[in-house]
C-alpha cells in the first residue's frame, strides 16, 4: 500500500519562538503576585511595604478610586494578570492564543493609562506599585507585538482599535461611577493637592504645637495630601532631618511657595493667594476659610 505523505516539516525559520509565551507567562506572574499583595493589603488594611502613612501610594491606595462597587482595583488587575498567565501557558491553544494575548494586554494597557491618569490629576500622588504594574502590561503588550508573526497586521490594528475604543467607553463609566463615589472636592483638598502639585513645601516638627495647628486647619481628610516634610524624626534635641538642613531651615513651620519661604503658620486662605489657587467648578465649600 502506498504511504501517505508525511506532513513538511518547519524549518527554523519557519517556527515560531517559544521564549515569548515564557517572558509573558513571568511577567503575567509578577503581575499576579503584586496586584495580590495590593489586593490584601487593601482589604485587611494594612500598610504597604514601603509605604508610609501619607505617602503616596497610601493616599492612591486609600483613595475612592483605588476601588470599583465595593471591589479593589487591585483586585481586577490579578484577575487580568492570571488570565494573561494562563492563556500564555496553556497548551493546544495556539490558535487563538495570541489574539486573546493581544487584546487583553491592549485592555491592560488602555486601563493603566487611566490609572496614570487619575495619578496625576485627580490623585496628585506617586504610587511605585502603580507604575510597577502599567510597566509589566505595557512589556506584556510590546512582547505580544514582536513575539508573533501576525499574518494580518491591517486586521491587528482595526482590532486593536475596536479594543482601545471599548475601553475608553468603559473607563468612562468607571469614571463617573468613581467620581460619584469621591463626591465634590473639598476646598481644603483642593488647596492641598495645589500645594502638592505646584512643589510648595511644608517643613515641621512632630513637637511643634503650631505645626500642628497648620495641619489640623486643613482638616483631617485635607492632612494626607499636605505636602509636610517632618523634620524632626528624632523628636525634640536630635538631630534635624538631613533635608532640613541642606534647605536651611532654621524654625518651624516653614512654607516654602513658588521659590520663597514663609515662616509661621498661615490661614487657608492666605496659602491660597500666596500660591495662586482659585477653586475650579465642582469644589465643594464646606471648609472655606
Amino acid at each position: 500500500m502506498p504511504r501517505s505523505p508525511l506532513p513538511p516539516m518547519k524549518t527554523v525559520s519557519q517556527q515560531e519562538a517559544v521564549w515569548p509565551r515564557w517572558a509573558i507567562a513571568g511577567l503575567a506572574a509578577c503581575g499576579s503576585a503584586l496586584t495580590a499583595y495590593l489586593t490584601w493589603t487593601k482589604v485587611s488594611a494594612s500598610q504597604a511595604a514601603f509605604c508610609t502613612e501619607g505617602a503616596g501610594c497610601d493616599l492612591v491606595l486609600q483613595s475612592p478610586y483605588a476601588s470599583l462597587f465595593g471591589i479593589p482595583v487591585s483586585a481586577l488587575g490579578l484577575g487580568l494578570y492570571l488570565t494573561l498567565l494562563l492563556v500564555a501557558l496553556l497548551p493546544g491553544i495556539d490558535r487563538w492564543r495570541w489574539g486573546t494575548l493581544f487584546g487583553l494586554s491592549l485592555v491592560g494597557v488602555t486601563f493603566s493609562a487611566y490609572l496614570i491618569y487619575l495619578l496625576m490629576f485627580e490623585i496628585v500622588a506617586f504610587c511605585l506599585y502603580c507604575i510597577a504594574s502599567a510597566a509589566l502590561i505595557a512589556a506584556i503588550f510590546a512582547l505580544t507585538l514582536v513575539g508573533h508573526r501576525w499574518e494580518k497586521p491591517d486586521n491587528l490594528v482595526l482590532g486593536g482599535l475596536g479594543v482601545v475604543l471599548a475601553g475608553m467607553a468603559g473607563i468612562w463609566g468607571i469614571y463617573n461611577v468613581q467620581s460619584v463615589s469621591a463626591g465634590p472636592l473639598d476646598y481644603s483638598v483642593a488647596l492641598a493637592k495645589h500645594l502638592r502639585t505646584t512643589g510648595a513645601k511644608f517643613y515641621g516638627a512632630s513637637w511643634c504645637p503650631h505645626c500642628q495647628d497648620q495641619k489640623k486647619a486643613f482638616g483631617e481628610e485635607a492632612e494626607r495630601f499636605v505636602p509636610y516634610i517632618e523634620c524632626s524624626p528624632g523628636g525634640r534635641g536630635a538631630p534635624p532631618a538631613k533635608v532640613c538642613t541642606e534647605a536651611g531651615i532654621d524654625g518651624y513651620p516653614t512654607w516654602e511657595i513658588g521659590g520663597k519661604r514663609y515662616e509661621g503658620g498661615y490661614p487657608l486662605k492666605d496659602l491660597a493667594r500666596l500660591s495662586g489657587f482659585s477653586p475650579a467648578g465642582g469644589v465643594g465649600e464646606t471648609k472655606k476659610p
